[in-house]
């Protein structure tokens, strides 16, 4: 409908403004206070280029616009144009609904582009914990929703496996490490390493130098190191990889982790050198980007160690070059923004990248109450204890409600997934959040299981009634069925808002507005019990549009919408 009134606009200024036919305007949803259901600032963008008043110049394009929908045009202080649809133009919509069902929402064509997003990127020998439920959560959204508009898109995990952080492991496991009890609980045993040298860190800070010696000895093919080093890995693998299932998340496509890139950053090195962007400072080799107010980036330590930002330069080089991606998203908390953005301007100094080629998907840090979440002090939750307790609050939510429910297990664990994600995806992502248990596991008001409920709510009056919906042929009275169409109409655009600026809390707020906007309506009507057949059949086809956008939006969300609950 948009591009509709967007082309009605055009030809009605090529007619009134030859001109000026090709001015660059917007056209969107009104706000909510206006009685419109689009608006346009054409006539105040057009008003400017020839020197009128701007109510003047938005008077005639509506009094000459004709053709195309059924609507009234209105001129709007200070020359916006407001365009309110006849209803019947919204029936559509609902047809195209219940015709396209799981489609709806996507676009009719898609873009070539061939995207990586990448997300959920842990370290080795640690706990997976509620700080790394962001990126995951955020991570897949953003890939589910990519497939939607680009025709090739993949997922990779980039697990951190290099670095000083492992070498400070190593060091640790060397000193204090016992094979037999580590190889029981290696995941539980290797963190407590980690938690035990960054504590005597602070008592004897020779100890990180120990630890950069280790890494160094790694990355010189040290016998001993390696074999350490593919050990932990694997450990490390087989627990990582169990996010897809305890979070239902998305399964990636690569697993592409920081040690992958060992053999492609030597030139990477060597183009920085012909480029004349290295540098030597206090025996470490930098890239100098103080006049782009970036300051110094690290490329090699005083050690001979290599640095994260290194195997990112080789990284993004390696997936544009040789797998062909056109974009690379990087879904990485914001505490990294300085690092990308010394990266992206070292990959354009390098001719490697121009924008929208790379974007750092920046979130904010998720805390405590008591602080900051921190491996190195043992200040963490574990993702599955949040898991376990989301989905044993479920099933007693569940089994109070509706202790009939034969598949109780599995919608409670739908529900206790879906009332973590849209937790996060509720918030902007660039927000920071401190994790509460209440407000994760709220199953009332603006959460993932009021929106599953409302769609199971829908489904029962559905299996209850006795006759099909209404097709084409409708008739509404109520002004929230007209509410209700209205919002339907404005699916698509919210999942493409989503899209275009990486905000799933976009479509979250539509969701919750729609479900809300039903409840209301479902508590001031009948439905079941309308005795004009005509009505009766028109309203249930309305419902299933309804259940269907919701599926549909959670779906995009990572979100299960139960049939019953």
């Amino acid at each position: 409908m948009k591009e509709q009134i967007r082309s009605l606009i055009q030809k009605t200024i090529a007619e009134l403004y030859t001109d000026y036919k090709d001015i660059v305007f917007t056209v969107d949803y009104a706000p909510e206070n206006i009685e419109a259901d689009f608006a346009s600032n054409a006539a105040l963008v057009l008003a400017k280029k020839i020197g009128k008043e701007p109510g003047e110049v938005a008077r005639e394009i509506a009094s000459a616009a004709k053709g195309g929908l059924a609507m009234t045009i209105e001129a709007a202080p200070p020359g916006f144009l407001n365009f309110k649809l006849d209803i019947s133009e919204f029936y559509g919509i609902l047809d195209l609904i219940l015709k396209q069902k799981g489609k709806y929402g996507e676009p009719s064509r898609k873009n070539k582009e061939k995207v990586l997003v990448e997300y959920f990127q842990p370290n080795i020998a640690k706990h997976l914990h509620i700080g790394h439920m962001r990126s995951a959560i955020i991570g897949d959204c953003l890939y589910r929703i990519n497939k939607l508009f680009s025709k090739k898109v993949e997922s990779d995990t980039h697990m951190g496996d290099w670095g000083t952080q492992f070498g400070l492991l190593l060091c640790a496991y060397k000193k204090w490490g016992d094979e037999e009890t580590i190889s029981l609980n290696p995941i539980d045993e290797l963190n407590k390493l980690y938690v035990r040298v960054n504590g005597e860190i602070e008592i004897n800070p020779s100890l990180k130098d120990e630890g950069k010696k280790e890494f160094v000895k790694l990355e010189q093919g040290d016998g001993e190191n390696r074999k350490l080093w593919k050990r932990f890995v694997d450990w490390s693998m087989e627990k990582f990889l169990l996010i897809n299932e305890l979070l239902d998340i998305s399964k990636f496509d690569h697993h592409w982790p920081e040690s992958f890139y060992e053999d492609k950053m030597a030139a990477v090195v060597e183009r920085l050198k012909k480029k004349k962007l290295l540098t030597e400072s206090e025996g470490a080799r930098i890239v100098d980007l103080s006049r782009h107010n970036l300051g110094t980036a690290i490329i090699m330590k005083s050690d001979g160690g290599s640095t994260y930002l290194l195997r990112d330069l080789a990284a993004f080089i390696y997936r544009k070059q040789e797998q062909k991606f056109t974009k690379q998203l990087y879904v990485v908390d914001n505490r990294q923004s300085h690092a990308f953005r010394q990266m992206f301007k070292i990959l354009e100094l390098l001719g490697e990248w121009t924008p929208g080629e790379g974007e750092h998907v920046a979130f904010g840090f998720m805390s405590l109450p008591e602080g900051a979440l921190s491996t190195r002090k043992g200040n963490i939750i574990e993702i599955k204890e949040v898991v376990a307790k989301a989905q044993v609050k479920a099933a007693a939510v569940i089994a109070e409600k509706n202790p009939e429910l034969k598949s109780r297990g599995e919608v409670a664990r739908m529900v206790a997934i879906g009332a973590l994600k849209y937790f996060d995806l509720s918030h902007n992502r660039h927000s920071d959040i401190v994790f509460s248990w209440d407000k994760a596991l709220d199953f009332n008001g603006n959460s993932g299981p009021y929106l599953q409920y409302t769609h199971a709510r829908i489904k029962s009056i559905l299996r209850k009634s006795k006759e099909k919906p209404s097709l084409k042929n409708y008739t509404f009275m109520k002004g929230d069925e007209q509410k209700l169409l209205r919002a339907l109409s404005r699916f698509p655009s919210e999942v493409e808002k989503v899209w275009l600026h990486s905000l799933p809390n976009h479509l979250t707020d539509y969701l919750y507005g729609l479900a809300s906007l039903f409840n209301k309506y479902y508590q001031e009507v009948r439905i079941l019990q309308e005795e004009d057949e005509s009505l009766r059949k028109s309203r249930l086809a309305l419902l299933c549009g309804i259940a269907r956008v919701l599926k549909n939006g959670l779906s995009v969300l990572g979100i299960k919408a139960p049939e019953e609950m």
